[in-house]
């Protein structure tokens, strides 16, 4: 993975932040995550794709099939605070998330589609001749009917926008697609997300374990004022220690800032496809005595007799 700062020699024993082709920008399978964890013996890992729940059935179904490896439910989900968008890596849901988050759910479905139909708005604004059948048609290059047939037409995965406009000619290179961006934010008003305000307290409710992901451009670095206000706005239980694009200095900065304010540490790769899943599953520094913890608070939210 590109984003990888570091390539420990031996997996971790837990992975809680992957994401499969039920995210927009995805591609990876359920059965890849659990074939992958149970190869390296992994005690837990989390399915948490991008907005959300409707892995459900692939997930519980994949459990079925490898009952040795210990999952909890999860999903990633973006809010708008007052920094902008934060990512929060959510875990402990249960099947029944579904239908008790199902306000929750379906804001996100809508933002989904809302965002891609603003953005193709934009781009017909700025005069391209970019149709909604152009973006259907892109969406479908590479997401799964089954997904399309849930979310609707989402936005697009960026690395596949941005090789599809230089293609057309609409950019001299995919390099070029961030002025793109900024020149159509100018003529339409892209969607917020969900704000923290809706989304944390329905989490709250349903006991739903909430961490800030790959913290380190929210953060700021490690700046202790960012942190803190970061941590009374959106109240989460836990930081992303360890990711890719943390650097170690601040894995073990962030692990002491959860000491001291009796926050959960967690650990992931983010990976979006198989061979992703294949080369980095586990592959991060967080120490397994944060699955200990983790597994403690998390209690019978944990499925699978890999946790055990």
């Amino acid at each position: 993975m590109s984003n990888h700062l570091y390539t420990p020699d031996a997996p971790c024993s837990y992975d809680l932040h992957l994401h499969t082709c039920w995210s927009y920008d995805a591609l990876a399978s359920v059965d890849t995550c659990f074939a992958q964890a149970r190869r390296r013996g992994l005690r837990l890992i989390s399915i948490t794709d991008h907005h959300v729940f409707d892995n459900l059935g692939e997930v519980l179904a994949a459990a079925d099939r490898y009952p040795d490896v210990g999952f909890i439910l999860g999903a990633e989900l973006t809010v708008h605070t007052s920094i902008g968008a934060v990512d929060l890596v959510c875990h402990g849901f249960a099947p029944e998330s579904a239908e008790t988050l199902k306000d929750v759910w379906d804001a996100y479905h809508e933002w989904q589609r809302r965002r891609g139909a603003t953005f193709a708005e934009g781009m017909r604004r700025l005069g391209y001749d970019y149709s909604d059948a152009d973006w259907k048609a892109l969406l479908e290059s590479y997401r799964p009917a089954k997904t399309l047939a849930a979310q609707g037409m989402t936005h697009v995965k960026n690395c596949v926008q941005a090789a599809y406009f230089a293609q057309r000619g609409f950019i001299p290179s995919r390099d070029a697609v961030s002025d793109l961006y900024q020149r159509l934010s100018q003529v339409v008003d892209l969607p917020h997300y969900p704000a923290v305000e809706f989304v944390r307290p329905r989490l709250r409710q349903e006991g739903v374990m909430v961490s800030i992901a790959h913290p380190a451009g929210y953060f700021q670095g490690a700046d202790r004022r960012r942190m803190e206000a970061l941590f009374e706005e959106i109240g989460f239980d836990g930081v992303e220690c360890s990711h890719p694009s943390v650097r170690l200095d601040l894995t073990q900065g962030y692990r002491a800032f959860c000491e001291a304010r009796g926050l959960y540490s967690s650990g992931g790769t983010d990976c979006h496809e198989d061979a992703e899943l294949v080369d980095w599953l586990g592959r991060h520094h967080g120490r397994d005595e944060w699955l200990d913890e983790f597994l403690e608070r998390a209690g019978e939210r944990v499925r699978g007799g890999g946790a055990a």
